[in-house]
């Protein structure tokens, strides 16, 4: 098959492109340059018998070391656009953050400032409903286009008929997010970019820099601060090593490129447990680490 040859990429490293410089192959990525090249693969129905997994920017994803024996897809193409309409804009799921803070900015458009300091993707955002500064993508965003695998066709659904949530967006089972309506707003360039300078020297001084890092490891609990529960439950230990946490922010580990992707998940789920025995709460990842 014609897709097949051109767009498959066997054992496909994670590691390579990770933020985290670490993680198991993808025994079979297909990029996706197009809805045509989707609904072709998705027609086969040996694809359709296997477990699948969407890669974004891997900013927020782990793949554990025996790696994703299943279907990996890369969105690509199309899917990497930003068109303005005279009440909306349709961003590609696979448009960077960064770029796309930018690109408003350029077109000054308000509002998405806060996505310059955000390392993921548009489809990464609407998935886990990103936000920082006291801003969500949900309060963006008007609907999603998305892909259903069961019945190999395309919805649209209303933010009003989702139930976006804390670091809980459009998860629906067996379905790939392709592109997100956004409102706009038109301001002053020079406003934009104050905020966008002044969101990137708070990250600057209030988290790691230059390291391998995914972000924040864990949602913060209600009424709870992550980086508090952590640091008040772990011993100087969890400051050194290959895999560590930042001295800078709690809430973040920092670790060595190329080392195994299980011995990161390990060192969460000692964190996980330290907290546990301390404060009695489980704290919920916000890495996604795929076995």
């Amino acid at each position: 098959m014609t897709l097949k040859n051109k767009n498959l990429v066997t054992n496909y490293s994670s590691a390579k492109f990770s933020w985290l410089k670490s993680g198991g192959n993808i025994s079979h990525l297909y990029k996706v340059h197009n809805q045509v090249e989707l609904n072709k693969l998705f027609s086969q129905n040996c694809i359709n018998a296997k477990s699948f997994l969407v890669i974004g920017n891997l900013s927020n994803t782990l793949i554990k070391d025996d790696g994703f024996n299943g279907i990996g897809i890369k969105l690509l193409g199309d899917f990497t656009d930003v068109k303005i309409n005279s009440d909306h804009m349709l961003v590609g799921a696979a448009v960077l953050d960064n770029y796309f803070s930018k690109f408003c900015y350029q077109k000054s458009i308000a509002g998405y400032e806060f996505l310059y300091t955000i390392p993921g993707s548009i489809g990464g955002n609407i998935f886990m409903n990103a936000g920082c500064y006291n801003q969500e993508i949900k309060d963006k965003l008007i609907s999603v286009i998305y892909y259903d695998i069961n019945h190999n066709k395309i919805f649209e659904k209303n933010i009003n008929d989702l139930n976006f949530d804390y670091r809980k967006g459009f998860q629906k089972n067996n379905s790939i997010i392709l592109y997100g309506k956004f409102k706009i707003s038109y301001k002053d360039q020079d406003h934009i970019k104050s905020l966008m300078q002044e969101y990137d020297i708070i990250r600057k001084e209030t988290q790691p820099q230059k390291v391998n890092c995914c972000g924040s490891i864990f949602k913060n609990p209600k009424n709870q601060s992550a980086w508090k529960l952590i640091k008040s439950s772990i011993d100087e230990s969890f400051y050194d090593g290959p895999v560590k946490l930042s001295k800078t922010h709690s809430n973040f580990f920092e670790n060595d490129p190329n080392i195994s992707a299980n011995s990161i998940s390990s060192f969460i789920s000692k964190i996980q447990k330290r907290v546990k025995e301390k404060h009695n709460i489980l704290l919920e990842k916000e890495l996604i680490i795929i076995d």
